[in-house]
């Protein structure tokens, strides 16, 4: 027969003891890791803390040179906007002294000019005849000026002026360099 012994082994008298000690030295050390990683964190915190009030520090210093960058800006801004209208203005003076001399260039003895209207790329331009001839030369003439384009005659009447009937024509076109 087999005998089987149910009863628990009497424990060791030590045992106990070391497993308290172990459970209070991982408690400790566990302790211990928790407050180094807290005061580690702690640490960089008040790092943090003063390179954002050395940050903030240097933002104040560069205030005025960020101003002064504005003023800057806004001024150079300024100056080409002034810079464009000079040239625009250059432009369109030497477009006005070109279109003077080409128009006295192929108006004839027959033919006189009352108006000249420009603006900004269209003209209009208004003008006495004794003949049709020479308002279709004229015509001819202006289409052959590079900076005039779609040159269109949009109405020929007579009319009396002075006593004496003539043709009153009306052209109109672009115009720029």
């Amino acid at each position: 027969m087999i005998k089987i012994n149910l009863l628990p082994r009497k424990p060791k008298k030590g045992t106990l003891k070391y497993k308290v000690i172990i459970s209070i030295l991982v408690t400790l050390i566990n302790g211990l890791a928790l407050g180094g990683l807290f005061y580690s964190n702690m640490r960089q915190i008040e790092n943090y803390k003063v390179m954002s009030a050395s940050v903030k520090r240097e933002k104040a210093n560069l205030e005025p040179i960020y101003a002064e960058y504005l003023n800057l800006e806004k001024g150079k801004k300024d100056t080409e906007r002034r810079i464009k209208a000079i040239g625009n203005l250059k432009e369109g003076r030497a477009l006005a002294a070109r279109t003077l001399y080409d128009l006295t260039a192929v108006v004839r003895e027959s033919l006189w000019l009352k108006s000249f209207r420009k603006t900004q790329n269209r003209f209009e331009l208004e003008g006495r005849s004794l003949e049709n001839e020479s308002i279709s030369n004229f015509m001819e003439s202006l289409s052959r000026i590079p900076y005039m384009t779609n040159v269109e005659l949009k109405n020929v009447e007579d009319v009396t002026d002075e006593g004496i009937v003539v043709k009153k024509f009306l052209i109109q076109g672009n115009i720029g360099l």
